[in-house]
Parts: C-alpha cells; sequence; structure tokens
C-alpha cells in the first residue's frame, strides 16, 4: 500500500509537471531569439567590421558593423513588421538613423545611413525645412509610421561619426533600450576562429606587493603553440602580497583581419572559478564603466588593451557574475594554479594557464612624504588653492586617486596653466575647474575659454563660459588648462566649383567649413533669401548641399548666402551667384 500511495504521489507530480510544460513551454520558446526570426538589414555578403560588445572609446559597442564594400547606397531593409518609433539625424555619432518598434518587443536600429527610402525621407525634410535644420529628432507612436517585414526602410551610407561605408545594425530590448547580441538573430556569419590572447598583467595592489622580485606590475605576452597559448618564457611567476591579474585578448572573424570583441572571460584558480565577465547586452547608462574594466592607464600609455579580473570599489557595471572580483595576498610557500578560458560568440574556447607562487616579501620601502592628495572615491572633493578652485563630485573616479595639483608660468600664454591630476585617471563624471580672469582680458570676456594645452604646447578647446571675474568649465579628463581668446570666425570655401559657378551638370553644391579652436556652433545656408537645406558632414569639414533637396531651386541664376557662427559667437558670412 505504500509503494502504492508512492507511486501514485510522483504518477500525480509527473502529470502537473507535464501539464506546466504544455502550457508555458511555447511561451518560453517564443521568447527565445533564433535566426530565423528576423530579415536580414542588408542582402550583400555579410562582412563584420565590428562586433557587439567590442571594447571602444569610453563604451562597449552596441551592435554589429556590417561593411558594405567600400560603397554606399545599399538598400537597407526593415527586420520585421512594426512602426518607426524615431528618426535621428545629426552631424555626429549614428549620424542618420531610424528606430523601428516590433511587436514582439525588440527595437532594431540602422544608423550611418545615406538616405531614409523615399515616403520617410519626403517627412523628415519636410520637418528639416519647417525647423530649418539639417539636425533633427523626431519620435512617433504605433501606427503613424508602419513598415513591413523586408521592406526597404533607408540607403547605408557613411554619415556621422563613422570611419568608413557600413551599417551599423543594433536589437534592444524595447522595454529597457538594453542593446543585445544581434548575432542571436542570424546564422550566415562565419566564425571558426578562436579568441586570440595577447597577453596577461600582474598588478601589485598594495605597497608592499611584488612581482618577480619587483615592486612593480608586470605585463607577460603569449606564444600559441601546441594548440594552446602560453606565457611567453616560463610559465611559472613569483608573487608577494596582494595581486590583481588581467588579460589582453582580442577576437576575429572567419576570413576576416578586423579586430573584433570577446563574450565571456572565465578565470579558474585552484580549481575554482573565481571571476566571470559575460556580455550578451547592457545598459548604455553603465557603457562608461567599460573605463573601470579595462586597464585605463596601460591603455594611454602603450594602446594595449587589458581586461582586468578585479573589479573597483565604484566599478557598478552588471556584467560581472554575483560582481566577483578576483584579488590574492601571497605568502611564501603559497601557489595558485591560474586557468583563463575565454568564449567568443560562436562558442570558440582558448585557454591560457600559468602558475603563481608565493615570494619572500622584498626590502621594505623608505616613503617620503608624498605631495599628492588622498581623494576618496566615495565622496565629493574641493579644493581652493594656487587662484583656482576645484570641485569634483562623490563617485567621480572608480577607485581612490592621489590627485596633482600644480600652477605653472609659462611665456606665451595669457595665464598660468594649471596642471590638474593625471590624465592616465579615468573619470566617470565631469568635475568643475574656476579660475580667475586677469583684469588685462575682461574686455574679452565674451571670446574667452579654457584650454587644454597638450605636452608639445599646444592649445586645444575645453569649452567654458565666463561668470562674473571667473571662468567655468566642466570636463571629464584631467590634464593641464589655460584661458585663451577665440577671436577669429569660421572658414567657409567653396569646394571644387564648376566653371563659372554652372551647378546645371553638378547633383551637388559643397563647402569646406571649419572652426580653428572653439567648434562649429550653427550654419545657415539661404538661396535667394530663402532657407535651403545643406548636410554637415563634421569629421570631413563639409557642408553639402543636394541640389534634388531643395525643392524651390529653379533653372537660372541664384544667390546662395552661407553664414556660421562658432561657439564663440564668431561669424563668417560668404556670397556667391551660380546657375543651374
Amino acid at each position: 500500500m505504500i509503494l502504492k500511495t508512492e507511486r501514485s504521489i510522483v504518477m500525480r507530480q509527473f502529470t502537473i509537471y507535464i501539464l506546466v510544460l504544455t502550457i508555458f513551454l511555447p511561451r518560453l520558446a517564443a521568447q527565445v531569439p533564433d535566426s530565423s526570426r528576423f530579415v536580414k538589414p542588408l542582402k550583400i555578403k555579410p562582412f563584420v567590421s565590428g562586433s557587439f560588445g567590442e571594447l571602444r572609446s569610453n563604451h562597449f559597442h552596441s551592435g554589429l558593423d556590417l561593411t558594405t564594400n567600400r560603397k554606399t547606397g545599399y538598400r537597407v531593409y526593415a527586420s520585421d513588421n512594426g512602426y518607426v518609433a524615431r528618426i535621428k539625424v545629426s552631424p555626429y555619432g549614428y549620424g542618420k538613423a531610424i528606430y523601428i518598434n516590433h511587436a514582439d518587443g525588440y527595437t532594431t536600429v540602422y544608423a550611418h545611413l545615406e538616405n531614409y527610402a523615399p515616403r520617410i525621407d519626403s517627412l523628415v525634410q519636410a520637418r528639416q525645412y519647417a525647423e530649418e535644420s539639417f539636425a533633427l529628432e523626431l519620435f512617433f507612436k504605433a501606427g503613424e509610421l508602419p513598415v513591413k517585414r523586408g521592406e526597404v526602410i533607408a540607403y547605408s551610407g557613411n554619415s556621422g561619426g563613422s570611419g568608413g561605408p557600413h551599417l551599423h545594425y543594433e536589437v534592444r530590448e524595447q522595454a529597457t533600450q538594453k542593446p543585445i547580441n544581434p548575432l542571436r538573430f542570424r546564422n550566415d556569419i562565419a566564425d571558426n576562429v578562436r579568441p586570440q590572447i595577447q597577453g596577461i598583467k600582474f598588478y601589485c595592489l598594495d605597497e608592499n606587493a611584488s612581482v618577480s622580485g619587483r615592486r612593480e606590475d608586470k605585463y607577460v605576452p603569449t606564444v600559441f603553440y601546441d594548440k594552446a597559448f602560453h606565457p611567453k618564457g616560463s610559465k611559472i611567476f613569483t608573487a608577494h602580497g596582494k595581486i590583481g591579474l588581467g588579460v589582453q585578448v582580442i577576437d576575429y572573424f572567419s576570413g576576416s583581419w578586423r579586430k573584433c570583441g570577446i563574450t565571456s572571460i572565465d578565470l579558474w584558480v585552484n580549481d575554482t572559478l573565481v571571476y566571470n565577465f559575460n556580455i550578451d547586452k547592457f545598459s548604455f547608462a553603465e557603457t562608461r564603466y567599460l573605463n573601470a574594466h579595462i586597464d585605463y592607464a596601460e591603455k594611454r600609455r602603450s594602446g594595449k588593451v587589458i581586461q582586468k579580473s578585479f573589479v573597483e570599489a565604484n566599478n557598478r557595471l552588471s556584467l560581472y557574475n554575483k560582481k566577483n572580483s578576483y584579488t590574492t595576498i601571497l605568502k611564501p610557500g603559497d601557489i595558485k594554479e591560474c586557468s583563463y578560458k575565454i568564449i567568443d560568440y560562436a562558442g570558440n574556447v582558448s585557454r591560457l594557464n600559468f602558475t603563481i607562487k608565493g615570494e619572500e616579501a622584498p626590502n621594505p620601502l623608505q616613503l617620503a612624504p608624498s605631495p599628492l592628495l588622498k581623494v576618496n572615491c566615495k565622496k565629493s572633493f574641493q579644493l581652493d588653492t594656487l587662484d583656482m578652485q576645484l570641485h569634483i563630485p562623490a563617485n567621480t573616479f572608480y577607485t581612490d586617486i592621489d590627485l596633482f595639483i600644480h600652477k605653472e608660468e609659462k611665456a606665451g600664454f595669457v595665464t598660468p596653466i594649471y596642471h590638474i591630476g593625471d590624465n592616465h585617471i579615468p573619470l566617470h563624471k565631469a568635475f568643475t575647474l574656476r579660475i580667475p580672469v586677469p583684469d588685462s582680458l575682461l574686455k574679452h570676456r565674451d571670446k574667452l575659454l579654457m584650454a587644454g594645452v597638450t605636452p608639445q604646447g599646444k592649445t586645444f578647446s575645453a569649452g567654458g563660459q565666463c561668470e562674473g571675474q571667473e571662468l567655468i568649465c566642466s570636463t571629464r579628463s584631467f590634464g593641464r588648462f589655460t584661458l585663451a581668446i577665440d577671436s577669429v570666425p569660421p572658414l567657409i570655401k567653396l569646394h571644387k566649383a564648376p566653371q563659372n559657378n554652372n551647378y546645371a551638370g553638378r547633383k551637388t553644391i559643397q563647402f569646406t567649413m571649419r572652426d580653428s579652436f572653439s567648434g562649429i556652433q550653427h550654419y545657415e545656408c539661404r538661396i535667394d533669401g530663402q532657407w535651403a537645406l545643406f548636410e554637415y558632414d563634421a569629421k570631413n569639414d563639409r557642408l553639402i548641399g543636394h541640389l534634388k533637396n531643395i525643392p524651390f531651386l529653379t533653372k537660372g541664376e541664384h544667390q546662395l548666402s552661407v553664414k556660421v557662427r562658432d561657439n564663440k559667437n564668431n561669424t563668417s558670412t560668404k556670397t556667391y551667384t551660380f546657375s543651374y
């Protein structure tokens, strides 16, 4: 009787289990991305020049970069049924971009476009003329601008901050706008190349730590043989005190020389998983924490991009398993068997094994008093010294820092040069710097700005405005700063004009537009007094008027006026007569 009762209970539980699976598995399956869910955005052979999660300057790459044979103008297709939720046109960043919301909870993004499809382009141009602005951002509700699966929505280009003709393609969770790896939705990109481990780095994390008998970090390149990666030279290292590790790694797709990013990094020590990093989606709000994830100083010094296996106090990136962070305190006799396992999205695996043995502590250091100021990364910091004021908000740094402050009098500059911090230290937030304006410069107050100074003594704009007798500037970079005057108007120059300025056989009128210091703030082109749409290609200092996009242009002679203003209100105006 007991056996029958137990069997009855088991059968009833099994029946409930099957019923639950019957109800919920179809729903779960519908939520799992697959390679057939979306239409490919381009019909040409895919060639990836930038992968999802790749480590870029100050951010993780949020999509796939698909090259377009060094050409523009390829048709771009909507991934699925949906509606256009957003259109943005900018001289910078994504350039011309379109965002489509789909019913299954995803948003797809198509960026660096040359043009939109005619019905979309006509709407955009109408708004540009209504607002008299090339730069534009539009939002739409469901039903206002629907698109069908596979519909041509745009043409590939090289607009905005693009470094060459390609399509930047993203898939986002619609509710959170978190980008996820677009490779979830396609299986036609070949990748049988394992991640390439280029080196490892040992970090001394306290003043008593040492590696190989020296109180300094140690970088070791790797070599590949016997189907595995190995540290160059010996596989056995010695260390003492608090030690952290980091790994330098890149990835490639099959048949491509383009450096891409990996998907996950595992570090095992003595057969225990002590660190895991995985990037399959992330939030734009946290992407700047990349500067805490990598060895920022090493990147600035040598260009090596090393991903640290320890998580600093103010690194709030959500891509670590349980926020794990591996550091160890080594004493003589300790042995740490270490193994990195690195995987790309296709599942290709690379491993690197090495051993760390505890060594004797080096001789104690005789430390002189430090002139540097200690800054707690969790707290705000205020300083009023050397005729300047500094305010650093709380949580600006990823770890506690030593702050260097210095004032230097130097010929050729209108004020002293203020050395603020070390530019190898990454900042998550902007700090505010206030420098007094000498009485002799107050008459130029509207043209004054903060200037950064390179080690070679060249200056560049750091922005800022005068308030009272101070110039105030906010910046997210340490360095050397002084005041500068910008009274030079922008340059306007007609580019490759035809004979007698006869544009009857031309498609565009183009200008070189450049500002030497504070940067372009505004431009305006008018033909016979009417505002005309000219596109600003900021990376090439080019102003381009597509004649077909000027609806009121007729055959005959016309007068074109170009007015450009920089960020210190220096203005240039040029007038040209042309025929069409």
